[in-house]
């Protein structure tokens, strides 16, 4: 494992975050206070995060073994279990957002299956390396992603109409919608899948300042992500964007630098390879998980099967986008985000300070 930095940690933390999520706008459903309802979650988020890095501090270890030392042999292998179909599962939601972008915009022509066999080949290759090639290669496109989202505030004065008189009236609908908007669907997508690094502390050595960084990234993505909110918002309007599949997408695709209009597929490019980068976290924790449970010393051989695990579940998992779109944010956030994100975390975190921790060799 070449040498991480905690710069390029969270550059690739960061991006992850963004990934899929940059392509909605979270706590639609409050309306012109959705991105009320994305400041609430980000503080929210704070202790979330603090609990997971708490645990792997504590236990110096990856979550199976975190389970293991908590719950014992039987019953932490059995959650470990869940906790590999939950990694392969999300990456396959998160595959599958890509496939419907890419479809609906640029390669309209294009079976779905083409498009997640040529994602999950480039997320396969990087996983033939060790996690430090991803997260090096997020901190390199980093800055990218920094300029474009600065192209992007600019790009937002030019779209006729634009008026920040479209967040008003603040709490119009009362303050229930936005709480309800916040929790626990802003807090899982994205914070809580910050739960997925607690499979890759262990393998960067990274730990004196760790915690400092982590809540540095939230407060960066709940920035970074309220400031998208209010920019799609202003622009769009809260009735346009909730009947556009992607509103990211069509903020872009109304954006204009005088006769300079086709500025899409530079945030394609962008929106991708966050997006593939998020997919191979997913993968990762996977197959590490695998791993640790049947205490493997090698698990490259378990590429092409979690491969084509992946790309079934991308493909079966929905008959459509939009009831791909309401089984995730509606269904998943509540059923399984919420269970394995916070419940067992936070069971976890009681039984540490009663039972006392064994660190894993």
């Amino acid at each position: 494992m070449k040498k991480i930095t905690y710069t390029e940690l969270f550059s690739a933390m960061l991006v992850f975050e963004l990934g899929s999520a940059i392509l909605f706008v979270l706590g639609i459903s409050a309306k012109q206070d959705a991105w009320i309802a994305m400041i609430i979650a980000t503080i929210a988020a704070f202790p979330l995060v603090y609990m997971y890095v708490t645990l792997f501090k504590k236990y110096d270890a990856n979550l199976p073994q975190i389970l293991e030392g908590v719950f014992g042999k039987i019953v932490g292998k059995a959650l470990s279990a869940i906790y590999a179909i939950y990694f392969l599962y999300i990456a396959a939601r998160v595959t599958r957002d890509f496939d419907e972008l890419n479809i609906s915009t640029i390669y309209r022509q294009t079976p779905i299956s083409a498009i997640s066999i040529a994602i999950l080949i480039v997320v396969l290759y990087y996983l033939m390396f060790d996690i430090s090639v991803t997260i090096k290669s997020a901190h390199m496109v980093l800055p990218v992603f920094v300029f474009l989202a600065a192209i992007q505030f600019l790009g937002i004065f030019t779209i006729n109409g634009i008026s920040v008189k479209k967040l008003f009236p603040v709490f119009g609908n009362g303050f229930m919608p936005v709480i309800k908007a916040a929790f626990p669907h802003i807090l899982t997508f994205p914070f809580g899948e910050l739960i997925t690094f607690m499979m890759i502390f262990p393998e960067i050595h990274l730990k004196k300042d760790l915690n400092k960084y982590c809540m540095a990234l939230v407060a960066a993505t709940g920035l970074w992500l309220t400031i998208n909110t209010v920019e799609i918002l202003s622009a769009l309007g809260v009735a346009e964007t909730a009947r556009a599949n992607f509103p990211f997408y069509q903020l872009v695709l109304s954006m204009k630098f005088g006769s300079f209009r086709n500025l899409d597929p530079f945030y394609a490019v962008e929106i991708v390879i966050g997006g593939v980068i998020k997919i191979t976290v997913f993968a990762y924790a996977a197959i590490k998980t695998i791993q640790s449970i049947f205490n493997l010393k090698e698990y490259k051989f378990l590429l092409i099967p979690v491969g084509t695990i992946i790309y079934a579940l991308s493909i079966l998992i929905a008959d459509s986008y939009p009831l791909h779109i309401l089984i995730g944010l509606k269904l998943t956030t509540v059923y399984i985000h919420v269970p394995l994100q916070i419940i067992i975390p936070l069971i976890v975190l009681i039984l540490s300070f009663i039972k006392k921790p064994q660190k894993q060799q």
